[in-house]
């Protein structure tokens, strides 16, 4: 049988540093799995390594979901027949992407994947040349992802307590609507204002906020959810529906599912895409169905 040859790419800096405390974990927990490692140095590193990792079986993010963002977007530079699997060790914070893939968060149970899991494919949207495998979202998330990676540093937080704080500040200090026109599936665009436009292949974001709860990562369609304008009042005794995915029916929230989007701006508008901040006047949203395999736990 052939050998299935593994590329382990660690970022230090997850989880404020904690991952590289971790690494010598990783390394033991993989003792009997063929493999690699290389540690990332900055923005950007991990899908310079990715996309050069076309001799390996599988090329496994151990971060958090900056690291399998970029690791994804490496491995999408890699043609179809010679890409290899992605795998996920949960060394970061908000995790959403384990979350989506059914990945366990206690590091050994993930790690023991490699050896016992199996492969299934999944969906990778893109927007604007950049891969995402869980969500994009322009509006106020953004605003929010922004503050949180502000928080991250300052504040030394993680996960939905991190999310949640950059959040409520968001609505106390700069609750707006935005004026967008937005187009799905090809058919022509119309004016809105809305507070968000969340464009998912996952259930969650923002480290497990169920805003689209009934997404599947592998339909072939993402799940859309806008929500109209709110005042702080409003926006704040819903937020604990929204958190727990029971937001779905209300009156000022749409929900709908499609394959691409095109959302044009008059003005710069923020948006995020598994937590990357962009700032841009147009975004182009595509689906690629079944466009990344990843190693996942066998279904009962």
């Amino acid at each position: 049988m052939t050998q299935v040859r593994h590329l382990i790419i660690v970022n230090p800096q997850a989880r404020h540093g904690e991952a590289e405390r971790l690494a010598p974990v990783v390394e033991a927990l993989l003792a009997s799995v063929p493999h690699d490692t290389v540690e990332t140095t900055g923005p950007g590193h991990a899908t310079e390594i990715a996309a050069g990792a076309s001799e390996y079986d599988v090329v496994v993010a151990s971060g958090g979901d900056g690291t399998v963002h970029e690791v994804l977007n490496g491995l999408m530079r890699i043609d179809a027949a010679g890409r290899p699997v992605l795998a996920v060790l949960p060394t970061g914070s908000g995790n959403d992407t384990c979350r989506t893939l059914g990945v366990p968060f206690d590091l050994s149970e993930a790690a023991a994947l490699l050896s016992t899991g199996e492969r299934r494919r999944y969906d990778v949207g893109v927007c604007n040349g950049l891969y995402f495998n869980n969500s994009f979202a322009a509006g106020l998330d953004a605003k929010v992802t922004a503050k949180a990676v502000e928080y991250k540093v300052t504040k030394q937080r993680s996960g939905l307590w991190l999310y949640l704080t950059a959040l409520l500040h968001v609505l106390f200090k700069d609750l707006g609507a935005f004026r967008l026109d937005v187009g799905f599936d090809g058919a022509p665009a119309a004016s809105v204002d809305t507070l968000i436009v969340a464009i998912t292949n996952g259930a969650t974001y923002g480290g497990g906020f169920k805003i689209t709860p009934h997404a599947d990562p592998a339909d072939g369609v993402f799940d859309v959810c806008m929500i109209d304008p709110l005042g702080l009042g409003e926006a704040l005794w819903r937020l604990p529906f929204v958190i727990a995915g029971k937001h779905t029916k209300m009156p000022v929230v749409h929900m709908s599912r499609h394959t691409s989007a095109i959302i044009d701006s008059a003005v710069p508008l923020p948006a995020q895409i598994d937590g990357e901040v962009l700032f841009e006047r147009r975004y182009e949203v595509a689906m690629l169905a079944g466009a990344i395999e990843c190693i996942v736990p066998r279904r009962a």
